[in-house]
C-alpha cells in the first residue's frame, strides 16, 4: 500500500516523478539501451554460487535473495490477458537461472481489486489467478528449485465486499458486527498518521474505521473469534506449503481509544503469538514486516529478542541507495547506515531493495541511466540483511510514465516481440505495455554479457557464494587519503572472524582518482568490478584502489582479519 510516512521518502519519490516529466523537453543526451557497451573487464563467465541452505534450515532466507512478483503481470499461462499461477511457475527456470532462492507473490487472495489489497477470502485464491492446486503445484515446483515462496498476508483490512464486512454493516446485531470497529459519530482524536486524513465512514447511521479508504473497513483484532481465524489463516497456508508472509500495513494492525493508531506494542505481540502458534509444525516459517518509517521504529518490529519479524523492509536505506546512484553523493547513504548501525543489533534483521510495487520504478527514478542502474544494483547487493529485487527490475523495465499505480506494475517483458513481450497470446495484455529503452526484455540480455541482466547473475552469484555478503557485519570503511563526497566504501567480514569483503563505489559521474581505505589487508584480490583502473597493490595498513571509473565499482577479498 502506499503510505510514504517521511518526508524524506515523499520528498524523494516526488523527485523522481518531476525528474521524468521534465525529461522530455531536457538536452539531456536520449538515454542509453538496457545493454550498454561491455565494461573494459567483463568476466568471461558467470561466478558459480554455492547452494544455500535447504529451505527447512533455521534462517534459510539469511542465505536468500528475494524476487518480487505481481501475478496479475508476470505471466499469462492461458491467453486471457491476466498473469496467474501457473504462468509463475512456467518462468521458475528463469528464476533459478537468475539465482533468486526466494519468491514473494503479491496478494493471490480473492479480491475485487486488480491489486488484491482489499480481501473477500482469506483462504481462498483469486480465480483470476487460478485454484489451490495450482498454487500447490507452484509451490512443490519451487521448492524442486531451492526456492522458498512467502505471500503478503493482508492482516490490517479486509475488503468492504467481505462477507463479513457486508453483514457487519447491516446494523449493531449483526453476527459480525464486531470483527470492525464502530462508533456513533467520528473520533475527532483519529486521523491518518501521515498525512491527516479522515478514517472514519459512514454506513447505515454508524461509522466504522479504515485507515487507507472506505473500501478497505480495517478488521479489529481485538475480537477473540477473529483472532484466532486469522491466526488459523496463517497456519493454513504453511500447511500449504508457503515458506512465510509479507505482513501488509504491519505498523496499524491495533489502535488505541484515544487516537494513537500506529506502531502499538500490540501489533508487534500479535506476531509473536501468531509465530508461537505456528512453531510446532512450521518452525522455519519467515514473517517479514512492511513498517514503512524511521529506522528507530522499524526496529522495533524485531521484538524481543528476535521473537516477532525474521526482516522488516528498508525504506530509508533504499531512498538513500537511489539517492547516491542518481546524485552522486555518499552523504544521505553514511547517514542512513550510522542511523541503522545505531538502532538494529542484529543486521540480518534487514531486508535491502531499491523499489517495490508502490514506487515508481528504479529505471525511471534514475531517469534511464543504465550505469546510475548498475551501480545501484552493486550498492544493493552489498547491504546488510536480505535483498529484496522487484519483477523487471533486472532487466531495466520503467514501467508507465503516468502517476497511477499500474503504471509501476505492468507487464513483464520476456521476449523481443512488439505486440506482448511474450506475456501473453491474448490481443491485449490486463494492462497496456508502456514503451521501453531498446532491449529492456529478457531475450535480448539473457545472453549478453553486457546487460543489465547478466549484472544481476553475477552480484547474485557472489552474494550467495561469499558468506561476509550473505551473513557479515557491516561497517562503514574510512577513506584515509584521496576519495571525494562521491566515494564510498562499505567493509563486510563473515562470522567468527572469517573472510572479509570491501566493496567500493565511485558514485559520481567523473572519475575517482586513486584512494586509500583503511583496512588492512596485505594482499588484497579483486572479485568483481566495473571500472576498476588496474590491479590493487599490497595493502598492508590500507587498501589503495586505483582509478575508478565514474559510477564505478569493486568487490575486493581482503582475507581473514
Amino acid at each position: 500500500m502506499t503510505r510514504p510516512a517521511l518526508p524524506r521518502l515523499a520528498a524523494t519519490l516526488l523527485a523522481a516523478l518531476g525528474l521524468t516529466a521534465s525529461a522530455c523537453g531536457s538536452t539531456k543526451p536520449a538515454p542509453e539501451a538496457a545493454s550498454a557497451e561491455p565494461p573494459e573487464k567483463a568476466p568471461e563467465v558467470a561466478l558459480k554460487p554455492t547452494p544455500p541452505a535447504p529451505l527447512d534450515a533455521e534462517g534459510w532466507w539469511r542465505d536468500a535473495v528475494f524476487y518480487e512478483i505481481f501475478v496479475r503481470s508476470f505471466q499469462d499461462s492461458d491467453g486471457d490477458g491476466v498473469g496467474d499461477l501457473r504462468g509463475v511457475t512456467q518462468r521458475l527456470d528463469y528464476l533459478a537461472d537468475l539465482g533468486v532462492k526466494g519468491i514473494w507473490l503479491m496478494p493471490i487472495q480473492p479480491s475485487p481489486s486488480y491489486h488484491g489489497y482489499d480481501v473477500t477470502d482469506y483462504r481462498g485464491v483469486n480465480p483470476d489467478y487460478g485454484t489451490l492446486a495450482d498454487l500447490d503445484a507452484l509451490v512443490a515446483a519451487a521448492k524442486e528449485r531451492g526456492i522458498g515462496i512467502i505471500t503478503d498476508f493482508v492482516l490490517n483490512h479486509s475488503s468492504s465486499e467481505h462477507p463479513w464486512f457486508i453483514d457487519a454493516r447491516s446494523g449493531p446485531g449483526a453476527t459480525y458486527r464486531d470483527y470492525y470497529t464502530w462508533a456513533p459519530a467520528p473520533i475527532e482524536t483519529w486521523h491518518r498518521p501521515w498525512d491527516g486524513a479522515n478514517v472514519w465512514h459512514e454506513a447505515n447511521g454508524s461509522y466504522f474505521y479504515g485507515l487507507f479508504w472506505s473500501g478497505m473497513p480495517d478488521l479489529n483484532l481485538e475480537n477473540e473469534a477473529l483472532s484466532r481465524y486469522m491466526v488459523e489463516s496463517f497456519a493454513f497456508w504453511l500447511d500449504h506449503g508457503l515458506a512465510g508472509f509479507r505482513v501488509d500495513a504491519a505498523r496499524y494492525l491495533f489502535e488505541t481509544r484515544d487516537g494513537k493508531l500506529a506502531d502499538l506494542p500490540r501489533s508487534i505481540d500479535y506476531i509473536t503469538q501468531v509465530r508461537e502458534a505456528t512453531r510446532a509444525a512450521h518452525p522455519d516459517a519467515l514473517y517479514v514486516a512492511e513498517a514503512w518509517t524511521n529506522e528507530d521504529t522499524v526496529a522495533k518490529y524485531y521484538g524481543d529478542g528476535g521473537d516477532a519479524y525474521q526482516l522488516a523492509f528498508s525504506f530509508d536505506l533504499a531512498g538513500a541507495m537511489v539517492s547516491a546512484a542518481n546524485g552522486g553523493s555518499r552523504s544521505e547513504l553514511v547517514e542512513v547506515l550510522r542511523k541503522t548501525e545505531a538502532s538494529v543489533g542484529d543486521r540480518g534483521f534487514e531486508a535491502p531493495f531499491l523499489t517495490n510495487h508502490d514506487m515508481p520504478r528504479l529505471m525511471r527514478q534514475l531517469g534511464g541511466d543504465v550505469k546510475a542502474n548498475r551501480l545501484a544494483a552493486a550498492l544493493l547487493f552489498a547491504m546488510p540483511g536480505t535483498p529484496f529485487l522487484y519483477y523487471g527490475e533486472e532487466i531495466g523495465m520503467q514501467g508507465g510514465a503516468g502517476g497511477a499505480d499500474e503504471n509501476k506494475r505492468t507487464p513483464m517483458r520476456w521476449t523481443q516481440d512488439l505486440r506482448s513481450h511474450g506475456f501473453t497470446t491474448a490481443e491485449k495484455p490486463w494492462f497496456p505495455m508502456p514503451d521501453e529503452l531498446p532491449r529492456t526484455d529478457v531475450e535480448s540480455q539473457r545472453g549478453d554479457r553486457a546487460s543489465l541482466f547478466v549484472l544481476y547473475q553475477h552480484l547474485i552469484a557472489l552474494r550467495t557464494r561469499e558468506k561476509a555478503l550473505r551473513r557479515g557485519t557491516t561497517a562503514r570503511a574510512e577513506i584515509v587519503e584521496g576519495g571525494t563526497a562521491a566515494t564510498f566504501a562499505l567493509l563486510r567480514e563473515a562470522p567468527d572472524g572469517g573472510d572479509r569483503i570491501l566493496a567500493v563505489y565511485n558514485l559520481g559521474e567523473k572519475p575517482a582518482a586513486p584512494f586509500k581505505v583503511a583496512v588492512a589487508a596485505p594482499a588484497p584480490r579483486v572479485l568483481f568490478e566495473e571500472g576498476l583502473a588496474g590491479a590493487l597493490p599490497p595493502g598492508d595498513a590500507a587498501v589503495v584502489i586505483p582509478a575508478l571509473a565514474p559510477r564505478g565499482f569493486a568487490f575486493v577479498q581482503l582475507g581473514t582479519n
